[in-house]
């Protein structure tokens, strides 16, 4: 799973860089590691919004009084700079996610099994809808292979089924009027 510090972050040009992956075999805060990526192009930078980088600024002005708090309180504090970290500075591990994901879940009427992992494949598929091109959703998630976007990823919804439908006779529609009363 991929993690984030702070310096991953670029509120300037408004840019997000993809470096490196936090893996726990114990699932021990304490004893993690980080690994790059899977492979080379699983390294990337990614454009971000006006809207997300806001997010992100007050996200960090609120984690940084949390934690300035909690580094005169707490005697071990872990100060790392990740973007997501438990009150002690420790990262969040991807067991924990799951964990919690799991819990959440048993909340609601979703029986569907899922992982961190679905919020990947729905932000494909919701780049897909909104029309992105494959090379650019290639190069935001990290795939070498256009294979393994199209095959793993691109799901097809009704939405884009109607799109498509539309578009085809918004474009060829005049081709197709022959005149015929």
């Amino acid at each position: 799973m991929i993690t984030l510090k702070w310096s991953d972050i670029n509120f300037e040009t408004k840019e997000l860089r993809v470096t490196k992956t936090i893996y726990s075999e114990s699932n021990n805060m304490r004893e993690y590691e980080l690994t790059p990526p899977k492979t080379p192009g699983s390294i990337r930078t990614i454009a971000i919004d006006d809207q997300i980088i806001a997010m992100l600024k007050a996200y960090k002005t609120k984690v940084k009084k949390m934690h300035l708090q909690s580094q005169t309180k707490l005697s071990e504090y872990h100060n790392e700079n990740f973007i997501f970290a438990r009150e002690n500075g420790y990262p969040y591990l991807p067991k924990s996610i799951i964990y919690r994901m799991e819990r959440i879940l048993k909340k609601t009427s979703i029986k569907k099994h899922a992982t961190p992992h679905i919020f990947r494949h729905s932000h494909i598929s919701m780049l897909a809808e909104a029309g992105v091109d494959i090379a650019t959703v290639m190069k935001r998630v990290g795939h070498d292979d256009v294979k393994t976007t199209m095959k793993t990823y691109t799901h097809v919804t009704n939405k884009m089924k109607e799109d498509a439908s539309q578009k085809v006779q918004q474009t060829f529609g005049s081709i197709l009027d022959l005149g015929i009363s």
